[in-house]
């Protein structure tokens, strides 16, 4: 198959440089905007003109997320819900002031310890304002919870080191296109028996992270969040520019993840998120990379039946753009490489059915809170 990799990794993606590039020439053109509408005109103005000088430091979610707050707020008038633009205004003044003053340590993009093995930062210091958003309904809005948790910063860089070693002997390709994509990790404390994570699709290259400290392998349940939220911001990055869908979003549809009704967007970003992560973690397991507990097996086993189930309702009822259809056919390209190593992994039928009943259960629960599914 001829892989434009919309949904595994590759090392120098061209599809994805391409689309990082337009995001670029994106933000320039609302820093004009907003230059022209009188807001930090002097500021941007200087920051414009240092053309191509400027990338790293405009493209940096602590600085585009506020562009796109005050663009939205500013130039399209649609209220973004949140606290004071006046505060936003002057986090943005600050840090374009010290970049124009050569002030790189000071930056809150430049913040925190890089993890080893990768150029990605972990800091509690974050600038997205739509961080007092919630990000799902498992979750609580992530910003009053940036912190630590009952881990020393050390702990948390000894575990995601440990995460993206595992990845790069998993696949380089993915670890390689994260190691250009991402930028900064969030924690937002410890947690146990549960691991959530955040993305923002305002908020291009960072990650928000728990710690799941009674895990057997903390490692694990970062690396699938990892892949997972990268993938949200991958597909969020190509949706700023390229319809995939048309399906009317006031259709809602079943997701086999989300404990909520979604549209038919919704349910495809999950499904594009699901295929790398599962299958990423499936090879993982059948490499005798992850220690073989049941835990982890039964996890595998019903997170492929919901992978599975994802790919279903996306076939029954989505409505494709040409673009789209690329995309979902290499979700089928990865989840036929899933179904390979399902086989090889051959599950018990005691493991199958529990994995189905679970799953059914929450089919039921979900159908019952929201009666009106079209399917």
């Amino acid at each position: 198959m001829d892989l434009k990799y919309y949904v595994l990794g590759k090392k120098n993606n061209e599809m994805l440089i391409s689309y990082v590039e337009k995001y670029y020439e994106k933000l320039l053109q609302n820093l004009e905007e907003l230059k022209n509408s009188w807001f930090l005109s002097e500021e941007i103005w200087k920051l414009l003109i240092l053309w191509e000088k400027n990338r790293d430091f405009v493209l940096n979610a602590d600085q585009s997320s506020i562009i796109n707050l005050v663009y939205k707020e500013l130039i399209l008038n649609e209220p973004q819900y949140l606290s004071s633009l006046q505060t936003y205004k002057i986090i943005l003044k600050r840090e374009i002031d010290l970049f124009l003053s050569w002030k790189y340590d000071d930056l809150i993009m430049n913040k925190g310890k890089n993890i080893l093995w990768t150029k990605i930062k972990l800091t509690t210091e974050d600038n997205n304002p739509y961080n007092w958003v919630e990000a799902h309904p498992d979750h609580k809005a992530t910003w009053w919870v940036i912190w630590w948790g009952e881990r020393e910063e050390n702990d948390w860089l000894k575990i995601y080191e440990k995460t993206f070693e595992l990845l790069k002997k998993v696949d380089e390709w993915i670890y390689d296109e994260l190691n250009y994509i991402i930028k900064k990790i969030v924690p937002l404390g410890t947690s146990r028996s549960l691991h959530n994570s955040a993305s923002y699709k305002e908020c291009i290259g960072h990650l928000y992270m728990w710690y799941t400290i009674d895990s057997w392998n903390p490692e694990i349940n970062n690396l699938e969040a990892i892949i997972h939220e990268s993938s949200h911001n991958k597909l969020n990055l190509i949706m700023q520019f390229d319809k995939v869908i048309l399906n009317d979003k006031k259709e809602k549809y079943y997701s086999a993840i989300r404990p909520d009704a979604r549209h038919m967007q919704g349910v495809f970003l999950w499904a594009h998120a699901f295929a790398p992560t599962m299958y990423i973690i499936m090879k993982a397991y059948k490499d005798w990379l992850i220690w073989p507990d049941m835990h982890w097996f039964e996890k595998i086993v019903l997170y492929y039946i919901k992978t599975k189930f994802l790919q279903k309702v996306l076939k029954k009822y989505w409505v494709f753009t040409d673009l789209g259809k690329e995309i979902l056919s290499e979700i089928d390209y990865v989840i036929t490489l899933m179904d390979k190593i399902f086989r090889e992994l051959n599950p018990s039928s005691e493991i199958l059915k529990r994995a189905k009943e679970k799953q059914e259960e929450h089919f039921k629960s979900v159908n019952l809170n929201y009666p009106n599914l079209e399917y």
